[in-house]
């Protein structure tokens, strides 16, 4: 199956082919319905372990604090957003536009169980932290096997 179908001058660089592959790949994402198009974008997020606690850092510029929805549960934490576009009158003017807007869901599993009710949440200069104790619950037993 060949997704791609670029032609190539005699003369082409090694950027040139990757703009193709962007333009492509634009295209693609143009062609979903709005109803997929939500699982396409996924902020980049970082998970680390301070303290006791698991503190999930999220990168969401652009984003309005009251347009983000998070949910923790004992072993995941769900972020929703949305980025709403601005209609502005001079749309005709407009030559390219790599911004993106609508709205995205991610969901991401945490190494081990926290406590929900106590999780809380902190947006600041486009990165959302939320800070959640990690379960006292004794951790699962494990039993070391010998292969025979």
């Amino acid at each position: 199956m060949n997704l791609l179908k670029i032609k190539r001058p005699k003369r082409y660089y090694l950027e040139d082919y990757m703009q193709d592959i962007r333009d492509e790949m634009e295209n693609l994402f143009k062609s979903i319905s709005p109803e997929e198009k939500e699982d396409i974008y996924r902020p980049p997020v970082e998970l680390s372990e301070r303290n006791g606690n698991y503190e999930l850092k999220a990168q969401l510029p652009g984003i309005k604090k009251e347009d983000i929805d998070v949910e923790v549960y004992e072993d995941s934490v769900m972020i929703k957003g949305e980025t709403k576009e601005e209609k502005k009158e001079e749309k005709e003017n407009l030559y390219r536009s790599e911004f993106r807007y609508g709205k995205f869901v991610r969901n991401i599993p945490l190494p081990s169980e926290v406590i929900s009710n106590e999780a809380k949440a902190e947006f600041k200069d486009g990165v959302l932290t939320v800070t959640m104790p990690k379960s006292k619950k004794e951790e699962k037993e494990r039993k070391k096997l010998t292969v025979e």
